[in-house]
């Protein structure tokens, strides 16, 4: 979960079709926000411009889509915490649906992590403690939601400079579920969506055996 689709305070958009002719922004091309995009404008009967149709998107990244949606240069975004929450916060958006509300079981990944085969068959005793330390990390964070906030507001200042405001952290946490588990059926309707979408090529797609050993990771973790 996670991400979600903001449109300006005095925009009259309130249903799929009003978006023909409109300005959308989304981070990077065959990202989760942009496959989630345009799918949706496909699932309404609506085509981008660079398809013959009617809706411009934008594909950059989130703090142009900030810059951008705060000069009123686009007419909504669809992305990712916090910037879907700094849009709403700093810039009067207003958040029209949060992504995991259109999807059938009301979540999604938004994050998975992926090793290449090579190393992982070669390094599983640093495979291990990795995944050791992340699901830590997970347990954490959602055991200590109001010092995971914090250490995270502390090492955005560290890494850019700039100071998150805590009322945006808050939302945007609260937004997003951290876990470990992996979700096999929302993987697949991903899949599906980037492949319609082109983004996997045109000879198809297997996702036969990419997952690691679940009963391995299990024990690990335990």
């Amino acid at each position: 979960n996670g991400a979600s689709f903001v449109v300006q305070s005095d925009s009259e958009i309130s249903k799929p079709s009003d978006l023909a002719g409109k300005k959308i922004a989304a981070p990077f091309v065959g990202n989760s926000q942009d496959v989630s995009l345009r799918n949706y404008l496909a699932e309404n009967g609506l085509k981008p411009a660079e398809k013959g149709g009617n809706v411009i998107i934008y594909n950059i990244a989130n703090a142009e889509i900030t810059t951008i949606f705060s000069k009123k240069g686009i007419d909504a975004a669809w992305v990712p915490e916090p910037t879907a929450t700094m849009l709403v916060e700093n810039f009067g958006g207003k958040r029209l649906f949060q992504e995991q509300d259109i999807w059938p079981d009301k979540k999604f990944p938004s994050v998975l992590l992926v090793g290449r085969t090579e190393y992982v068959d070669k390094h599983p005793d640093i495979i291990k403690k990795w995944i050791l330390a992340n699901q830590k990390s997970i347990d954490w964070i959602n055991q200590n939601p109001q010092q995971a906030e914090s250490t995270f507001i502390n090492f955005y200042k560290k890494h850019t400079g700039k100071t998150l405001n805590q009322n945006i952290v808050h939302t945007s946490f609260s937004t997003i579920e951290y876990t470990s588990k992996i979700d096999e059926k929302a993987i697949s309707l991903f899949a599906q969506r980037a492949y319609s979408l082109g983004y996997l090529g045109r000879n198809g797609y297997n996702l036969d055996d990419i997952y690691a050993n679940s009963m391995e990771i299990k024990q690990w973790q335990n």
